[in-house]
């Protein structure tokens, strides 16, 4: 379905712009406002699809609990490496980042999408652009680790770390929103 929802878009938008160029002082209206009309079906087809993809609130509550987990993994990986300070060895960091936290990233950056319907795009978005942030630093800090640049790997932790925490602030406190939330009625399914 999905599929087809991406056929009927691309056709309703390349025919529609086809029809609009090919004679810009003729516009065929109708032929136009068909393939708006096909365009605009997709749309709806694909957002239905999107929408049962996304699975049960039980579905998306076990993601949840999983990006959780990886998170406070991520975390607490993290805020480790970052208060070692002088007892750090800097070319030891890599290793460390690669055994510690590649795992809880890659996970968390994985299943991010299950954030959208649980939380809205403005809590995704501030938990994400905190968590991508983050992960620069941290691959930041892996690079200098490898070089040897002790003052680097230190205030590049030091960042991530911080950046880190404040994201899975944000995403507690999604949580905390999304299970205050009044629970839908026996008859109403719960959007997700």
């Amino acid at each position: 379905m999905r599929s087809l929802g991406h056929l009927l878009l691309w056709i309703g938008v390349l025919g529609g712009s086809f029809v609009a160029v090919r004679d810009p002082e003729d516009v065929s209206w109708p032929a136009y406002a068909a393939l708006a009309v096909v365009a605009i079906a997709g749309v709806l087809l694909l957002r239905r699809t999107a929408a049962a993809s996304l699975g049960t609130a039980a579905q998306v509550g076990q993601r949840i609990d999983g990006l959780r987990r990886s998170l406070a993994e991520a975390d607490d990986a993290l805020r480790g490496l970052a208060e070692a300070g002088d007892e750090l060895d800097v070319y030891a960091v890599r290793d460390r980042l690669d055994t510690e936290l590649a795992e809880p990233l890659g996970a968390f950056a994985d299943g991010r999408e299950a954030m959208i319907p649980a939380f809205g795009l403005d809590a995704y978005g501030e938990v994400m652009t905190r968590f991508a942030a983050a992960e620069r630093l941290v691959n930041r800090s892996w690079s200098a680790s490898a070089d040897g640049y002790v003052d680097e790997v230190r205030s590049c932790l030091g960042q991530a770390s911080g950046l880190l925490s404040d994201a899975r602030e944000r995403f507690e406190a999604a949580v905390a929103k999304r299970d205050a939330a009044p629970a839908p009625s026996p008859g109403e399914a719960r959007r997700v």
